[in-house]
C-alpha cells in the first residue's frame, strides 16, 4: 500500500492529488491546490482537504509545483461540473430548467400496442336488454342477467 502525505507535508496552497468520494471505488485521482486542510491528523486513508475550486478528497500524493492543474483557476472563481470536458461552456443563465427536461420515450410492448390499437376504436355493444322482472333496468345481456339474479336471490 503506497505512503500517503503526512500533516507536514498537507499545507493550504500546496499542490496534490486526491481522490473525491465518488471517486473512491475506481481510485481515480484529480490534482488541484488545497484551500484548506479538513482533517486534524494523519489518516490511513489519506488527508482530507478542500481544493480551491471547492471539491473535497483524499490526498493520495503530492503534486508537482509546475505542473498541477486544477478543475478551475482562481483568476475565474467559477465551479466546474463534474464530467465535462476540459474548456466547456457554462449553459447560459437565461436557460430555462425546462431546456433540460427529457420526455420519456413511449413504451413498445406489445401489450401496450394492443391495448392502444382497442382504445382508439368504439367498442362494439350488443343489443340492449330491459330486465324482463321490472322493467326499469337496462343494459347488456351480462349485465341483466345478472341484474335478474340479484332479484331471486335471498
Amino acid at each position: 500500500m503506497p505512503r500517503v502525505p503526512t500533516t507536514k507535508e498537507v499545507v493550504p496552497g500546496a499542490p496534490v492529488n486526491i481522490v473525491l468520494k465518488a471517486d473512491q471505488p475506481t481510485g481515480r485521482t484529480v490534482s488541484g491546490t488545497i484551500a484548506a486542510v479538513l482533517t486534524r491528523g494523519n489518516h490511513p486513508r489519506g488527508i482530507k482537504v478542500r481544493l480551491t475550486d471547492g471539491r473535497v478528497g483524499r490526498v493520495q500524493s503530492m503534486g508537482m509545483g509546475g505542473n498541477s492543474q486544477p478543475a478551475a483557476t482562481a483568476t475565474e472563481g467559477q465551479w466546474t461540473r463534474r464530467g465535462d470536458p476540459p474548456g466547456a461552456e457554462v449553459p447560459s443563465s437565461n436557460v430555462g430548467l425546462d431546456a433540460y427536461v427529457v420526455n420519456a420515450r413511449p413504451r413498445q410492448n406489445r401489450r401496450n400496442e394492443r391495448r392502444d390499437e382497442h382504445q382508439d376504436e368504439p367498442k362494439e355493444e350488443g343489443p340492449t336488454v330491459t330486465c324482463p322482472v321490472c322493467g326499469d333496468f337496462e343494459g347488456d345481456e351480462t349485465a341483466v342477467a345478472h341484474h335478474v339474479a340479484g332479484h331471486f336471490a335471498d
